[in-house]
């Protein structure tokens, strides 16, 4: 099938370890591209982290009667006109996406306000758009499950909630999120939240650098209930925090490396090294902001930012998670969902990377960390579900109109 200047050795996703990718330096870009589609056909590819529940929202208010994921929406109005409109069931099959996290996201506005009402309409609606599609994609809860749809040739869809002010500091919420199909919950967004604080620096300070106490308790909760805990926008502190705190491996569903783009959104070395412990897994953002610090990145980022995390945390503990449809400028060569084995391909240039090394980085890794966090879940199936309620001194001194009461002791004094 292929020319001798690509030399694969293709087996089972789960099968044993194969020999290293070799590609002759004379290999065209046809013909590594054709090995990146041989090996995304061999072994699931699972992004982290799309917007595309959010833009529904934005321009169509969640109604969805002129809208079907499975059509092609570079020619249906408005998305033919949105430049973040990267996202349609073609183009990730076109892209071998095997399976997608669909971000459930509020925005931080809402905070304190009516953010419970808008997570469940999200999730809501992220269910109706997978339902409309049965032929192409389904609703998946489990690691198994992305094996089963990824053999059947379905896009598995999962859901991540994005941004911890969406619990409205519960953990009534933290289980009824979990029991509605969410498998992970980025634990800040552009906010703090009560016990939380994000990588932004606002107007109104955090309650503590990194976690509260109560924010402890949140974490141990989602690891007994099954969530990952995921602290993309979350601060370097607060990452610290988890990463001591959790018994279950923690992701960043859509970060980049602060060494090659220093702001405080991106993940810095030594917290690399620290999820490197926790084995947990970083996936690469493909947001220009995060990997260039500019307005401009290309494909060649992108490379950079997954060899870095690569060479600071391992091979086994970085992934993708593009964050297409909330990228406002894309990497020149990834400018939608369709493109992702021409990241692959860049990637066989590069003789250090093996055949099991790319599986891994497409979405091996991702699998681990599912599958420890479900054998978390059943580790802890005995103990009882928290009934810790978050202290009233974390939030009446900003909120004084707001969270009276802590307990209905309190209410019926």
């Amino acid at each position: 099938m292929y020319r001798q200047v690509v030399v694969l050795t293709l087996v089972s996703w789960c099968g044993a370890s194969p020999l290293p990718v070799r590609v002759s330096p004379k290999a065209t870009h046809h013909e590594r591209l054709q090995a990146a589609h041989a090996l995304l056909k061999e072994s699931p590819l699972i992004d982290g982290h799309n917007d595309l529940a959010w833009n529904v929202r934005v321009f169509l208010q969640n109604k969805l009667h002129t809208f079907n994921l499975s059509s092609d929406l570079t020619q249906e109005k408005p998305w033919m006109n949105s430049p973040i409109s990267q996202t349609d069931l073609p183009r990730l099959k076109k892209g071998q996406v095997a399976a997608q996290f669909w971000s459930v996201y509020v925005p931080c506005e809402s905070q304190y306000l009516n953010t419970v009402q808008l997570l469940l309409e999200q999730i809501d609606v992220v269910k109706r758009i997978i339902a409309a599609s049965p032929r192409d994609t389904v609703l998946v809860k489990t690691s198994a499950e992305i094996i089963e749809e990824f053999e059947r040739g379905r896009v598995a869809s999962l859901m991540g909630m994005e941004g911890g002010h969406g619990l409205a500091s519960s953990m009534g919420v933290v289980r009824a999120v979990y029991d509605l199909g969410v498998r992970y919950v980025t634990l800040t967004h552009k906010c703090h939240t009560p016990w939380a604080e994000c990588s932004e620096r606002g107007p109104q300070p955090p309650n503590t650098r990194g976690l509260t106490p109560y924010g402890k308790d949140l974490i141990r909760e989602m690891n007994r209930v099954g969530l990952m805990v995921d602290v993309s926008h979350a601060s370097a502190s607060t990452a610290r925090d988890v990463l001591r705190t959790s018994r279950a491996p923690v992701i960043f569903s859509h970060s980049a490396a602060r060494a090659l783009c220093d702001i405080e959104r991106n993940v810095p070395d030594d917290v690399l090294s620290f999820l490197a412990e926790n084995e947990g897994i970083v996936m690469i953002s493909f947001d220009s902001d995060f990997l260039t610090c500019s307005e401009a990145a290309s494909i060649q980022d992108v490379v950079e930012h997954i060899n870095h995390v690569r060479t600071m945390a391992g091979v086994d503990y970085v992934g993708i998670g593009a964050g297409y449809d909330g990228v406002n400028r894309t990497p020149t060569g990834l400018e939608d969902v369709s493109r992702y084995p021409e990241l692959f391909a860049e990637l066989l240039k590069d003789p250090s990377w093996s055949l099991q090394d790319l599986k891994k980085l497409a979405g091996l890794n991702l699998l681990r960390v599912f599958r420890r966090v479900e054998q978390v879940r059943e580790e802890l199936a005995s103990e009882k579900p928290s009934e810790e309620i978050i202290p009233i001194h974390d939030i009446d001194t900003r909120w004084p109109c707001r969270y009276k009461f802590a307990s209905l002791d309190d209410l019926r004094t």
